[in-house]
C-alpha cells in the first residue's frame, strides 16, 4: 500500500510520546507498504535524523511551515475559526497545496496528531485513518484545572475547541486511532474509534533484577512538558520529604530531555539529582530501585511506565498515570492518588525488597502479553486495512 504518514514532530530522535510512536509504526510497517513521511515542522530536522528515518526505507519530505506564517493562521481565530489553536499553528495554504500533491499519489493518508487535520483529503479519496493518540481536550482540561491565571484560561477554552473538532472528524466517519480505552471513552461516537496501545522495544528495555542500588526512586520523560513538570514538582516537595524520613538514604533522580526551569530548580532540592538529555533511557531505569510517576494532568498510556515496567523497575504511581494501562490483577503496578500514599507504597517497596522483585515479575510478563510495538503496528496495519476496504481488514 502507498501510504503518506503525516507528522507535526519529526520522529527521530523520538523524545517524545508521538515521536515515539511514529517512528516505531515507521519502523515496522515500512518494509511491507511503500511509506512516504511528510513532516510539516516549524524548524527543519537535523541531517542525521533523515538519514536515520530514510535508512528504514521511509522516503522523507520535510514541508518546512517557519514561525512566520503562524501569526495569521493564529489570528483567524479573531474572525471566527473555531477550530483550536493546536491546529491553526500548523495550518499553511502553501504546506497544504504541496501535501495534496504528495496525497494525490496515495492509497492512504495517516495523519498523527490532531494537528495535521487540517491536511486531510477534502474528497473520498485516498483512504484516512487519523491517529489522535490520545483526547487531546481531556489533556488540556486537566491542564486548566491545575493551571492558574491567563494559561488556566487559555487552556480551558482550547479544551473546548479541541472537544468539538475531535467529535467533529469522528463524526466524518473517519478512520481515528486513540492509545488506550480511557481516551476513547470521552469521544463522541466512541464505538467507530479504534484503540491501538502503545508499546515497548523489549529488546532495548531489556529487564535487569540485580545490581541495584538499595534506595534510588527514578522518574522520567519529557521533563519540559506541563504534567510532567507538575509531577516532578509534586513528587520533590509532598513525596520524596515523607520517604527520606522513613528511608534517610533514599534519592531522587530525574531524568529526561529539555527539563524547564522549574524542574532545573528542584535538583538543589536534598537528594535530588537532575540528568538531562541521556542517551538512552533504559540503563537509567535499570539502576533505580522504584520508579515513582507522580502525574496529575496529561492523557494516554505513559511510555514512561510502561519501559519502567519492562526493565523490572518496579513502578508506583497516580490512577492518572496508569489509566491508559490494563493492569490485571497481578499487583503489577502500586497506585495512590495522593503524597502520603504514594510515599507509603514507595517506601514498603524499598523496605520489601522481595515484594518489589515479585511486582517486577509481574509488570514484565504484563508488558510481554500486551505492550510490544510489533503488536500496535499490527492495529495500526489492521486500520489501513479497513480503511483502504482491502481483503483481510
Amino acid at each position: 500500500m502507498r501510504v503518506l504518514f503525516l507528522v507535526t514532530r519529526f520522529p527521530v530522535p523520538p523524545w517524545r510520546g508521538d515521536q515515539l510512536r511514529a517512528y516505531h509504526h515507521l519502523r515496522l510497517l515500512a518494509p511491507r507498504h511503500e511509506i512516504t513521511c511528510a513532516a510539516l515542522v516549524i524548524r527543519p530536522p537535523p541531517p542525521e535524523g533523515v538519514q536515520a528515518l530514510a535508512a528504514l526505507g521511509v522516503r522523507v519530505e520535510v514541508v518546512r511551515l517557519g514561525l512566520a506564517g503562524a501569526v495569521p493562521s493564529l489570528a483567524r481565530v479573531l474572525v471566527g475559526d473555531s477550530r483550536p489553536l493546536q491546529v491553526l499553528l500548523y495550518a499553511r495554504r502553501r504546506a497544504r497545496a504541496r501535501v495534496a500533491t504528495l496525497a494525490a499519489g496515495a492509497d492512504l493518508v495517516h495523519a498523527q496528531l490532531v494537528r495535521t487535520a487540517a491536511y486531510l483529503p477534502a474528497g473520498r479519496a485516498p483512504a484516512v485513518v487519523v491517529d489522535l493518540v490520545d483526547a487531546l481536550s481531556a489533556s488540556f482540561a486537566r491542564r486548566a484545572a491545575r493551571e492558574r491565571g491567563p494559561l488556566g484560561m487559555i487552556a480551558a477554552a482550547e479544551a473546548a475547541r479541541l472537544q468539538r473538532y475531535e467529535n467533529a472528524l469522528v463524526r466524518r466517519g473517519l478512520a481515528c486511532l486513540v492509545v488506550a480505552e480511557s481516551e476513547r471513552t470521552s469521544l463522541e461516537g466512541r464505538e467507530a474509534v479504534r484503540v491501538v496501545p502503545n508499546g515497548v522495544d523489549l529488546a532495548a528495555f531489556a529487564y535487569v533484577e540485580d545490581g541495584r542500588p538499595p534506595a534510588r526512586l527514578v522518574f522520567a520523560g519529557n521533563l519540559g512538558y506541563f504534567p510532567n513538570v507538575d509531577a516532578a514538582a509534586f513528587l520533590v516537595r509532598e513525596i520524596l520529604p515523607r520517604v527520606r524520613a522513613e528511608v534517610p538514604g533514599a534519592e531522587l533522580r530525574l531524568v529526561g530531555a529539555r527539563p524547564a526551569r522549574r524542574v532545573r530548580a528542584l535538583a538543589g532540592t536534598a537528594g535530588v539529582s537532575l540528568a538531562a538529555s541521556v542517551p538512552a533511557m533504559a540503563p537509567e531505569l535499570a539502576a533505580a530501585t522504584v520508579a515513582v510517576v507522580p502525574l496529575r494532568a496529561g492523557s494516554g498510556v505513559q511510555n514512561k511506565v510502561l519501559e519502567a515496567m519492562a526493565t523490572g523497575t518496579p513502578v508506583v504511581a497516580t490512577p492518572r498515570a496508569v489509566a491508559g494501562l490494563a493492569l490485571g490483577p497481578g499487583g503489577e503496578v502500586l497506585v495512590a492518588d495522593d503524597g502520603a500514599g504514594l510515599a507509603a507504597a514507595a517506601v514498603a517497596l524499598l523496605r520489601d525488597p522481595a515484594r518489589a522483585r515479585a511486582q517486577a515479575r509481574a509488570a514484565r510478563a504484563l508488558v510481554e502479553r500486551r505492550y510490544r510495538w510489533e503488536d500496535s503496528a499490527a492495529g495500526v496495519e489492521a486500520a489501513w486495512r479497513a480503511a483502504a476496504r482491502l481483503p483481510g481488514a
